[in-house]
């Protein structure tokens, strides 16, 4: 069924071929460099399931939103934002994800309050945290119809430029861990992703 709803997913919208596949595997590597405190406290299926399904709200927003080849103006990028929220009504029928649902939801939440909901840092669920540094480090490192894949470096940076304000920064002091060369095995066999 996930398998079904991401694909379906990701044939709405070009940009997103492979991305949620890629946030999975992502977030599941990250998932071994956590120290085993962190690691007892999070489920490790369920943050996988929620890592392949962060973006399932996006079958609600309408396709010339999604698919929209520019910047989105201040309506369109209100309507892209309730992503989220969205997921989590398509999955609310599922009991079994219920213990995932909130990590859906905030998996756009900034450490500094700046997010889609306004939560800040210890409100965030650790899940969360994890999809959302996962989640950043795919869309800068992936090709899309508007840019084009940025380095595995230019991402580094970016995500360290970002730690302690979107970011949670002792996460990102972990991802830094993770070597260039596992980072690259997390990539989905898709054409033209990279």
């Amino acid at each position: 069924m996930t398998e079904t709803l991401v694909g379906m997913i990701e044939s709405r919208d070009p940009n997103l071929n492979g991305h949620s596949r890629y946030v999975q595997n992502l977030t599941m590597l990250f998932y071994k460099y956590l120290p085993a405190e962190m690691r007892k406290n999070i489920n490790a299926l369920s943050l996988e399931y929620a890592a392949l399904m962060h973006d399932v709200g996006k079958l609600g927003i309408p396709e010339k939103v999604l698919n929209k080849p520019g910047k989105l103006d201040d309506e369109e990028w209100k309507i892209m934002k309730d992503h989220p929220n969205l997921g989590v009504k398509f999955m609310s029928p599922i009991h079994s994800f219920d213990n995932i649902m909130p990590w859906i939801l905030y998996h756009h939440e900034r450490i500094d309050g700046k997010g889609y909901y306004g939560l800040t840092a210890e409100q965030i669920p650790l899940p969360a945290k994890i999809i959302s540094i996962c989640d950043t480090y795919s869309a800068i490192t992936m090709r899309r119809s508007y840019k084009e894949p940025m380095s595995h470096e230019t991402a580094m940076k970016i995500i360290n430029e970002v730690a302690g304000s979107q970011l949670d920064a002792d996460l990102v002091r972990i991802f830094n861990k993770i070597p260039k060369e596992e980072l690259e095995t997390c990539v989905p066999n898709v054409p033209d992703l990279m």
